[in-house]
């Protein structure tokens, strides 16, 4: 499952404001937050056995390539005006990423280095989803 997250900022004589509740954007307690950056044209390509993930960007240009098994989505991020969700078992690639761009996600679990939670292989992806 994933889904497009939009967003209300409201804006006054001051400057601009974009509350985000959690309890109502994030469906998981979030364990860690990063931030890319410097970025190159295609981050990710890979879906997450456990890990879920909320994707928000804050600065340039990016696009979410997202594939349950059957279908594709893509989704175009625009800063201050929409996030996605991403849940385990969702191929992933932050696409068409200018290099200014700076994204911010949230996640479900804590920094593993061993990537034992990664699906790296398309192929591997689909077979294990399409069982």
């Amino acid at each position: 499952m994933f889904k497009e997250i939009k967003f209300n900022s409201f804006a006054n004589e001051k400057g601009s404001l974009l509350p985000i509740e959690f309890k109502d954007v994030i469906p998981f307690d979030v364990k860690r937050t990063y931030f890319c950056y410097e970025n190159i044209p295609v981050r990710g390509s890979h879906c997450h056995l456990k890990e879920e993930e909320v994707f928000i960007l804050l600065h340039g240009k990016a696009k979410v390539r997202l594939h349950d098994g059957k279908t594709e989505t893509i989704i175009e991020l625009t800063p201050f005006e929409n996030g996605v969700y991403v849940a385990n078992m969702i191929w992933h690639e932050i696409i068409d990423m200018s290099e200014d761009s700076i994204l911010l996600a949230f996640s479900s679990t804590n920094y593993n280095p061993n990537r034992e939670d990664y699906i790296e292989d398309f192929s591997k992806f689909l077979d294990i989803v399409n069982l």
